[in-house]
Formats: structure tokens, sequence, C-alpha cells
């Protein structure tokens, strides 16, 4: 029977009767978008809510549908979908719920929970696919922003320690595959300790900061990879940098940080002020197969900084290797 909207809702046992219920308008009202697509990729219903997700009116987004999916690497769900929304899904084959990235007339790819039913009909024949999607893009900005929080030392703003050896060890990944050079330089400032217990935790944090921006100043390269690996020591990741470079950089940054002139009376090898050994090594892959972790050139840029300090600190040592079988 119809929906009467001047009667007051039935309590206990009574119940509506869904068959005057327009089914349709619900959909075309709900925020979940839909799309109800043939076996052979025509669609028959584009509901408002996929206009409003994609950004083109349901004819516009009828032509777009066999491109729509944004597919990067392997993924099933989004090979399944996208073979669906273009004619060439297969009842018989599982149905992707996943979420995925789809193209739209905003520019950017845009986040999307998907679920994909089979419609059938009274006899329980399939004739249809019936593909949810919902946005997701408040949820992935949430899980961009906690995983941002996670790699970030909350001193510094640099990288932390896990998202350093995790950058690194892609970038040494690249390096074997590719035999191009990698340096990575460890930066520790001298008698941090000191300056901390004397100057209380608000300078030793101001030293720290002002030590970071140094370095973000000097590993510019969007490739370059700065974090703080330690309470007072800093490490730069230099991919494609050769040896040449590696000394380089350090020495400027060994005199970058002591030019800032930041006040250490403990430091008595270092004019009282803030001082750094810096160790740099480089390493390059010179025949494929070679399977050293990065912790042959992290441990080799520490070999570095341990021999800069046994000599008094303030100075700079590297170290170059050639990778070979």
């Amino acid at each position: 029977m119809a929906l009467d909207s001047s009667k007051q809702i039935p309590s206990g046992r009574e119940q509506f009767s869904p068959s005057g219920i327009d089914f349709e308008l619900l959909v075309k009202l709900s925020n979940e978008a839909v799309i109800l697509l043939e076996f052979n990729g025509k669609p028959f219903f584009i509901s408002p809510a996929a206009e409003r997700l994609f950004g083109w009116r349901a004819e516009k987004l009828a032509g777009h549908l066999d491109s729509l999916v944004h597919v990067t690497g392997s993924n099933a769900n989004a090979d399944l979908l996208q073979q669906i929304l273009s004619g060439n899904g297969d009842p018989a084959r599982p149905l992707p719920h996943a979420d995925l990235q789809f193209r739209s007339a905003f520019g950017p790819v845009i986040w999307a929970e998907i679920s994909t039913h089979l419609l059938e009909s009274s006899a329980g024949t399939p004739y249809a696919f019936a593909v949810f999607l919902r946005s997701i893009a408040k949820r992935k900005q949430l899980e961009v922003q906690l995983e941002a929080a996670t790699q970030t030392d909350p001193v510094t703003g640099l990288f932390n320690r896990r998202a350093f050896e995790d950058n690194l060890k892609r970038e040494w990944a690249i390096a074997l595959r590719e035999k191009t050079h990698t340096s990575l330089i460890r930066v520790s400032l001298d008698r941090f300790d000191a300056l901390a217990e004397h100057n209380g935790p608000a300078a030793a944090e101001d030293c720290l900061s002002r030590v970071a921006e140094t370095l973000k100043d000097i590993a510019r390269r969007p490739a370059d990879i700065t974090a703080r690996t330690a309470t007072s020591e800093f490490s730069i990741l230099l991919p494609r940098t050769h040896e040449l470079g590696a000394e380089t950089i350090s020495a400027y940054i060994h005199l970058a940080i002591r030019d800032l002139g930041i006040p250490n009376l403990d430091n008595g090898r270092g004019d009282r002020v803030v001082t750094a050994s810096v160790g740099a090594a480089c390493a390059v892959v010179e025949q494929t197969g070679v399977s050293e972790s990065p912790d042959f050139i992290l441990s080799a840029a520490e070999n570095c900084v341990f021999q800069a300090r046994q000599e008094g600190g303030n100075r700079v040592k590297t170290i170059m290797n050639v990778l070979a079988r």
C-alpha cells in the first residue's frame, strides 16, 4: 500500500507493507552511490550520489566507466571491478569488495569503499551487477595524518628513526638493482648531554630544532632523507650521490652547525659552542647479485662517527666502499 505521511507511524505489532515503498526514490536520496549495470557494461541506473562522487552527470559518467578504476600495481579487486564496469565481468567470478581509487572530474584520484552484488530475477537467474560506492576521503586523510605522525620526530619535525630505516631499505634496494651510488651521513652533536644538563630541556630542544633546520636546508633535494635517529644524532640519506658529494656535504654540515654559534660551555674543544662529529659512508654496487643489507652502510657511517669522536670530535670522517662479487 502507499505510504500516507499524514498518518502516525503505527506501533506494537502493526507493520507497513513494503509493496508501496518507492525504493528507487530512497536510493536517490541516499549518500551511498549506486551503479546498476547489465553484464555487457551498459548502465541502466546511476544514482545522484554517484554523480556527486565522481563529478559527472549520469550520461557522461556512463562514458567513463571503462576507465574509472585507477589501477596501480597488482590489485585483484581493482581488476575485477574494472572488468565489470567495462562489460567484461563474469558473474561466476568473485565479486570485488575493497577500498579502491578512482578517476574523477575533479582531477585527483578519489578513494571509495566499494561492494558489488548480483541482481537476480524472481527465478534466481542473475541479470545485472549492482556496485555500491561510499566516499572514504576523510578516513584516508586521517590515515595519512596518522601515518605522518608515526613517522615524525615531535621535537624537530624531521623523520624519526623508524621512518628513516624504512626509506633506507627502499633506496638501498633501488641502488642494488640499478648499481648507483648511495651516501649516508651521521651527525652526532658533541657534548650534547652537558648542554642539556646545564642549560635545561628548553635550550636543548631549541638546539635540536636549529640544527634540524640547518640540515633540511643543506639536504634539500626531493630524494634526500633527513631524520633524527637518536637523542643528539641525525642521519641524512643521499641517494645517487658519489663520494665527492658526500664529502662536500659533510664538510658543509660540520661548518654550518658550528657557525650557528649555539653556546655549549662544556664543549671546550669546540670553542664552547655546539659542534658535531660527522661520519659519511658512500657505497656503490659494481655487480648484480650483491645481497648486503642496508646495515652495511649504516655501520660504515657509524664507524666514521665513532672515529671522529675518538679523535676529539668536531671533525668529519668519510669512507668509500665498493660492493662486488
